[in-house]
């Protein structure tokens, strides 16, 4: 298929799975302020056959999701697909919620993907088939204590999702959330981590990514949830 796909959040957890998972069927563009693991998912990538562009740096900073587009355009001359990955977790009751703890969920897990849809449009618009899938969570339509801000933040993602998909309607740009139930990633805080045997794996996350974004064009799956068998919420 030979897409170009930006990932953000790729070096580790879902965002690293979804990359090993597309690598050589897809050319990819890897985002994430970890800048030696990002390096070294792309050497080992790159050294299987495949392409990737590592590009380490911090999608909150001023401009930096025009620049993550400018640099993928300038390496691959275009652009089919972006997955919005990158988020923050952290826990906190209302009563210990400050403006800071606020700012970096709405921030990451809200405001940088719309950004960085926005500056992808115009080269997604040109391209056949083009995707942006947004990774958000259960916690979007369920309701966890102290988790406010981050339920707040996936749940503006999934709205903001359901309008821009619309906004696109007879366009080459699909939208597509993947809802992931508990996770076995780095996300969580040691104290608050769930039994892993109960809980999905990344790669099973990144095997839904890859499902949404190999649909042929007369597809659409709007939203698909992976939930953990084992019952971790």
């Amino acid at each position: 298929m030979n897409r170009v796909v930006l990932i953000t959040g790729a070096s580790s957890g879902i965002g690293a799975a979804t990359a090993k998972a597309l690598a050589g069927r897809h050319r990819l563009v890897l985002v994430a302020r970890r800048g030696g693991r990002l390096d070294d998912l792309c050497t080992q990538i790159n050294a299987e056959g495949g392409e990737a562009l590592p590009i380490a740096l911090d999608l909150t900073a001023a401009n930096a999701p025009a620049e993550v587009v400018a640099r993928s355009i300038e390496r691959f001359g275009g652009l089919d697909a972006v997955i919005n990955n990158a988020g923050v977790y952290e826990q906190a009751a209302i009563g210990a919620v400050t403006p800071e703890h606020l700012e970096r969920h709405l921030r990451l897990n809200l405001i940088v993907p719309m950004l960085l849809a926005q500056a992808a449009l115009p080269h997604l618009r040109g391209r056949r088939g083009g995707w942006i899938i947004n990774v958000s969570s259960v916690a979007a339509e369920a309701a966890f204590t102290a988790t406010g801000a981050y339920t707040a933040s996936k749940a503006g993602l999934e709205a903001w999702s359901r309008v821009l998909r619309e906004e696109l309607r007879g366009t080459n740009v699909r939208v597509g959330v993947i809802a992931p139930g508990a996770t076995d990633s780095e996300i969580w805080p040691a104290t608050q981590r769930p039994d892993p045997e109960r809980m999905c794996r990344a790669e099973d996350i990144a095997g839904a990514i890859r499902f949404m974004l190999e649909l042929p064009r007369t597809a659409n799956v709007d939203r698909l949830v992976v939930a953990p068998p084992g019952g971790a919420i």
